[in-house]
């Protein structure tokens, strides 16, 4: 409830507050708190805030995980009377989330499936010949550096081998999701390692059961643990933890590859080192990935940072189980499956599907991408550690996040006869992971039509409905028509209409073409909906703007005349008998109740005409179960005829397919028409292509309406043309515009900008900066995603009320340069001094009015800053007393436009000349007699060797009087003999130590080239 402001709330900022939460105003509007009691479970969703009915949006974390924050500018937030935490796509915590029932919820799920399904002779979940050996490891919970965080985390898997199997073993590798890393005791403030008393929760032991199928049928399993990336991506990630699971993924491939050259040496601190029998064991180049929930966003995005490694593994194939995808990650040249639980409360609007949209013909490759629609199966009862009843801590059924009760007829553990319990799904999820391996590393062919499109499945399986959509290799497949061209004309005739659509209307930047889904809501719509989307006040801080999965919306009105359809084949005909099926995928659109039909009509060179019935092969026009969110789903779903079935026309002369509405009102979406050669997985690739990144931008407020300009670049030259779309993510009361826009590089291109507007005020704020999300995906053609998120800063320029400015940003200059360019030059003079001696800095190629620190190296020592006033720089610094003797480097740092410039310096003590006619040994160095001995105890001064600079004012204050600024620059500061006597500036100092460790500070790339273990 709303509790009166205090006097000392008003001092601090405070413009609202209840029991447990705060309202302060800072750059850009205000800053919503919430305190929590306890942390929240961890799950692959994303926390939100709301006050009273107002989505503030995606909030962050802390990391004691007892406060969640967002920012609004929204000058009604100031009249709330209460903050409620949700989650996102759940709508409004204060109002219920329980799902209608209707009569018609278990009518296509009741109902047997139209064509019948193929009985599959094998099982691929039974056991091998090999007896299975475990050899795991752990290095320790601080043993690897986390990609983005800062922070380290633990190096710990389960090995999974087969005794007795010889030679170079294919290896999958296991990535948990996010879930609670920690029970019971003390919590960490730091939120990693568990707190001493605390028990960690094992999630990468949840998959032990199909690790061991595949282990005894001959595989290298290695399940990996990622509980630190779970403790920490709720506050430190900028990508929900994306990046960091895929390194993870890439640091233990890396260690894998060391143990089996035989050449890893476990850490001396290792609390289980890594086994030396892994020797000559593990065939690298024969590679497959599992992950589940934001683990299965983990792989993808390890799939694309693979291409960026020196010597590539060969990942041949991915299987992402419930997956998320809020980076939309399009992956090129790899097989993938993605298994879509259709109960899933976590992941609810099932985003594995965009996996499958987004890369189908987004490259020039072969491989088959298929996604597995599992009805009755939840989020969580794919691993063992997540399930009630196997595991004793935070575990749950989290379908109950939409029926509390678990009444719902479709989903409802308590009612529903198709919601498949744990061990049935854990058999599913078994079976699937052991299949899909063994077909895609182990040529196993007799399970390929578990992912063709078949639908084919194990006898022992039988009590699973699951549906399977196939986009087949190329080499395979005569694309008809993918529906995806605006502007393309068809031969419409009666009652209908058509057009190109794509997305949901729900998205926050509006969309090009008109919309695919209209009044469902995001997670009804897997093809369509982005996470995020529910609102247009949503401020999702990934990619809710994308457009997604292009289709062809053909509607129809009953009458005597039914509309038609006509799809002219590419080339005016095609000889349809060099293929052995005709597949399309299709759905009921959202005005359909129950179901719809369609007849299916090949036309050849003579006009005559050959016609089949749509519902007889298959379910796919029967409205999916369900009726409220999010179930009732519209998803594409594929129809496979058999050529031969289209009887009495010439097959090697079709020049045109038809689609025939019935008579009735409706309409269909339609995607992915084509004529398929049997089934294959095609042929997996390592991608060369060049990576595509977006850069951090910072530049002042300013009073009024400005543009930015937000560069993004290639890693180099395209060689074709490569799209993608770059999100400048922005929400209701935002300071920036919200921008989504497709970016074009032509080949021999390597970077653009996009202009994103802004607007400034003339108040004064609590804080110095304000922070916006941009990124770039949906990559296609030549490229693939690189370092893909950025921050777009707006530094506050009419002062900072509580805390302290940051520096001088300066006018952004060209953005490509600034982020791809050349560095500055940098000149040193003299090129070599001894401790206490002056020179001069000068620099140049920075922005006109930023701040430009200085710093000398090895060790770390901030020599000051100044503000350029025409791109160019001048310091004069004394060499530090205490510098050591040997090469050094001066490194000039622009903090707006992040630029470096460097110049190397010798720190050395110019010798004496030796008197050739001294009597004694002039070479003797304990000469008594020699007035210039080192060790000589009468001797005035010390010219040794030594690191001792011989300096005779050590203690007096410095005089940055000295420093000059040659170009007109404004000195901030300049200290002269380090960082005993230095004034030194705090941004500076810490820059300093966050480049020592090797992190960059903001406006340095934050993706390191690589990563040590150990």
């Amino acid at each position: 409830m709303f509790v009166a402001l205090p006097a000392s709330a008003a001092e601090t900022g405070v413009v609202a507050e209840g029991d447990d939460w705060t309202i302060t105003e800072v750059a850009g509007g205000y800053e919503v708190v919430k305190t929590l009691d306890e942390p929240l479970e961890i799950t692959a969703d994303v926390p939100t805030l709301w006050a009273d009915d107002l989505d503030l949006g995606f909030a962050t974390e802390s990391l004691d995980g007892l406060t969640l924050s967002a920012t609004t500018a929204d000058p009604e937030v100031v009249s709330t009377d209460d903050v409620l935490q949700g989650w996102a796509g759940q709508g409004n915590p204060s109002e219920s989330v329980d799902v209608d029932v209707d009569t018609f919820a278990m009518k296509s799920l009741l109902a047997p499936l139209a064509a019948e399904v193929p009985e599959l002779a094998a099982d691929p979940s039974a056991m091998g010949d090999y007896a299975v050996e475990r050899l795991d490891y752990d290095l320790g919970d601080e043993a690897v550096e986390l990609s983005g965080f800062d922070r380290l985390g633990e190096m710990r898997a389960a090995v999974f081998m087969p005794e007795g199997a010889t030679g170079e073993l294919p290896v999958v590798v296991f990535l948990h999701g996010r879930h609670s890393t920690c029970a019971n005791g003390t919590r960490n403030p730091l939120a990693w390692p568990c707190g001493e008393d605390q028990d960690e929760i094992p999630s990468y032991l949840g998959y032990n059961d199909a690790a061991e199928i595949l282990a005894s049928q001959g595989y290298a399993v290695v399940s990996v643990s990622a509980n630190a990336v779970n403790a920490l991506d709720g506050s430190l990630s900028d990508d929900t933890g994306a990046l960091a699971r895929g390194q993870l993924v890439i640091d233990h491939l890396d260690l894998l590859r060391d143990a089996n050259a035989g050449t890893f040496v476990s850490p001396d601190d290792a609390v289980v080192p890594v086994s030396a029998s892994l020797a000559g064991r593990l065939d690298l180049d024969n590679v497959g990935l599992m992950g589940h929930s934001r683990g299965g966003e983990g792989i993808m995005r390890a799939a694309v940072l693979n291409a960026e490694q020196d010597e590539p593994f060969g990942i041949n194939s991915v299987l992402p189980i419930a997956p998320t995808s809020y980076s939309r990650i399009a992956v090129p040249g790899v097989i993938t499956a993605t298994l879509l639980p259709y109960c899933d409360g976590d992941v609810e609007d099932q985003m594995g599907q965009k996996y499958i949209n987004d890369s189908r013909h987004s490259y020039d490759d072969d491989v088959l991408r298929s996604s597995v629609l599992i009805m009755g199966t939840n989020h969580n009862y794919f691993n063992t550690i997540w399930t009630p009843g196997l595991y004793p801590y935070n575990v749950s059924d989290d379908w109950g996040i939409y029926d509390r009760s678990q009444t719902d007829a479709t989903c409802g553990s308590t009612v529903s006869d198709t919601r498949l319990d744990a061990a049935e799904q854990y058999a599913v999820g078994n079976a699937y992971m052991a299949a899909f391996f063994r077909l895609t590393l182990g040529g196993a062919d007799e399970f390929l039509p578990m992912f063709d499109g078949t639908d084919a499945k194990p006898a022992d399986l039988d009590f699973a409905d699951i549906r399977v959509s196939a986009t087949q290799p190329a080499s395979t497949r005569f694309d008809i028509d993918n529906f995806d061209v605006p502007g393309t004309t068809y031969d419409l005739r009666g009652s209908g209409t058509y057009v190109t659509c794509e997305g949901i209307s729900s998205t926050p930047v509006p969309g090009v073409l008109p919309y695919c889904i209209n009044e469902l809501g995001f997670a009804q719509a897997p093809d369509w909906g982005n996470a995020g989307s529910v609102t247009r006040t949503s401020s999702n801080p990934k990619t809710p703007g994308v457009p997604s999965t292009t289709a062809m919306h053909f509607t129809y009105t009953s009458s005597s005349n039914p509309a038609e359809l006509g799809v002219t084949v590419p080339g005016g005909s095609v000889d349809a008998t060099a293929f052995e099926n005709l597949s399309l995928r299709i759905s009921p659109d959202e005005t359909v109740a129950t179901s719809t039909e369609i007849t299916i009509q090949l036309v050849d060179g003579s006009g005559a005409k050959a016609s089949v019935v749509a519902s007889e092969y298959g379910d796919a026009l029967t409205v999916l179960p369900g009726s409220g969110n999010p179930l009732r789903k519209v998803l594409l779903q594929q129809i496979t005829i058999p050529v031969g079935d289209f009887t009495g026309i010439d097959l090697t002369d079709v020049r045109q397919v038809r689609f025939i509405a019935p008579d009735e009102d409706g309409g269909v979406m339609l995607s992915d028409l084509a004529l398929l050669e049997p089934a294959s997985i095609g042929t997996a690739e390592v991608s060369t292509r060049p990576v595509v990144s977006v850069g951090d931008v910072i530049v002042d407020e300013g009073a009024g309406p400005s543009t930015l300009q937000v560069p993004i670049y290639l890693s180099r030259p395209a060689e074709e043309t490569s799209t993608m779309y770059f999100s400048a993510v922005s929400f209701a009361s935002a300071k920036i515009a919200g921008v989504v826009q497709q970016v074009t590089f032509a080949p021999g291109e390597t970077c653009t900008a996009v202009e994103v507007p802004y607007t400034g005020d003339t108040e004064e704020s609590s804080s110095a900066t304000t922070n916006y999300t941009a990124n770039v995906a949906t990559t296609a053609g030549g490229v693939t995603i690189g370092d893909s998120f950025a921050w777009i800063t707006l530094r506050e320029d009419d002062g900072v009320t509580d805390g302290t400015p940051v520096p001088e940003v300066g006018v952004q200059g060209d953005p490509c340069l600034e982020a791809t360019g050349a560095p500055g030059t940098l000149t040193v003079s003299p090129a070599s001094a001894a401790p206490g001696d002056t020179v001069t800095v000068t620099g140049s190629g920075f922005r006109t009015g930023e701040s430009v620190s200085l710093t000398m190296y090895s060790d770390p020592v901030d020599l000051g800053s100044v503000v350029s006033n025409d791109g160019s720089v001048s310091f004069t610094a004394i060499v530090p007393d205490d510098a050591e003797l040997g090469e050094h480097e001066f490194v000039a740092a622009g903090y707006g436009s992040g630029s470096e410039s460097t110049s190397a310096f010798t720190v050395a003590i110019e010798e004496e000349p030796v008197d050739p006619t001294d009597p004694v040994d002039p070479t003797d160095p304990v000469d008594p007699t020699d007035p210039t001995d080192p060790v000589d105890p009468d001797s005035g001064t010390d010219s040794g060797s030594g690191t001792d600079s011989g300096s005779t004012d050590t203690d007096t204050d410095t005089d940055t009087d000295g420093a000059t600024a040659s170009d007109g620059s404004s000195v901030s500061s300049l200290p002269v003999t380090g960082l005993d006597t230095g004034i030194v500036m705090g941004w500076a100092a810490l820059a300093s130590i966050l480049i020592a460790v090797g992190v960059g500070a903001l406006m340095i790339r934050r993706q390191r080239a690589g990563h040590d273990v150990g």
